[in-house]
């Protein structure tokens, strides 16, 4: 779906028998949208939508560059996908991020969510990557979006991450709202710093002697678990 609050696209439509053309050209790129109609019907009906950008600055033998292409069963899903690989292959200085919108910032995860991360940009985020073996690692930095690539820099080093192979993102906003929602009244076992929660991303415990508990006891504070506990509570 696109995102109502981008710009339209400026389209140049053309029609001709069997093929309608939806055409947006800057001096940097061509986008274009492809209907192919159903024969044999009175009405007019579109089968599919063929779509594909293409680079102007460096071409090909004098040709445009293809980029990347793709089908789509609609026009609106087409113009969704031209908006978000224009947003993640051109440089923001040059002005389509007002039509891109939230879609340069849309990455789809290894765990199949659609995440946002607009928001999040310049934050503090725990990335837990899944790694070719099944297992997970987990990295900490502050996230800027390069491309179709997510940079996490923490001091001096900057981590590239592939976001198809990031299971979740959290920052510390998010995780203090999460812990808002599970305070010890939710989720506190009563026992010590135990909580009845499974270790999650942020979380700075440890899995309790009891199944399905997470114990915290001689760790920093817990932003997941404890992010509202009093600190007499902790000791």
């Amino acid at each position: 779906m696109v995102d109502p609050s981008s710009e339209p696209i400026p389209w140049v439509y053309s029609d001709s028998p069997g093929v309608l053309m939806w055409t947006w050209l800057t001096e940097h790129f061509i986008a274009r949208v492809t209907g192919t109609e159903v024969d044999g019907l009175e009405d007019r009906r579109i089968r599919s939508y063929a779509w594909d950008l293409s680079d102007l600055m460096r071409t090909s033998q004098g040709m445009p560059r293809l980029l990347i292409n793709g089908m789509s069963a609609s026009f609106e899903d087409a113009d969704a996908l031209i908006r978000e690989h224009v947003g993640k292959c051109y440089d923001p200085r040059l002005g389509y991020q007002a039509y891109a919108g939230k879609h340069a910032f849309t990455f789809a995860l290894a765990s199949g969510i659609q995440a946002d991360v607009r928001d999040m940009i310049g934050t503090r985020c725990t990335v837990t990557v899944l790694l070719p073996d099944r297992s997970h690692e987990v990295v900490v930095g502050d996230l800027s979006v390069h491309n179709y690539k997510w940079r996490l820099r923490d001091g001096e080093q900057i981590l590239e991450v592939t976001p198809e192979h990031v299971v979740s993102i959290v920052n510390r906003s998010a995780a203090a709202q999460r812990a808002t929602e599970v305070v010890d009244a939710v989720s506190y076992s009563g026992i010590g710093r135990i909580y009845r929660s499974e270790r999650t991303t942020g979380c700075t415990g440890t899995p309790g002697y009891m199944v399905g508990t997470v114990d915290h006891a001689g760790v920093s504070r817990c932003p997941v678990h404890e992010a509202s506990v009093r600190e007499d509570l902790l000791r």
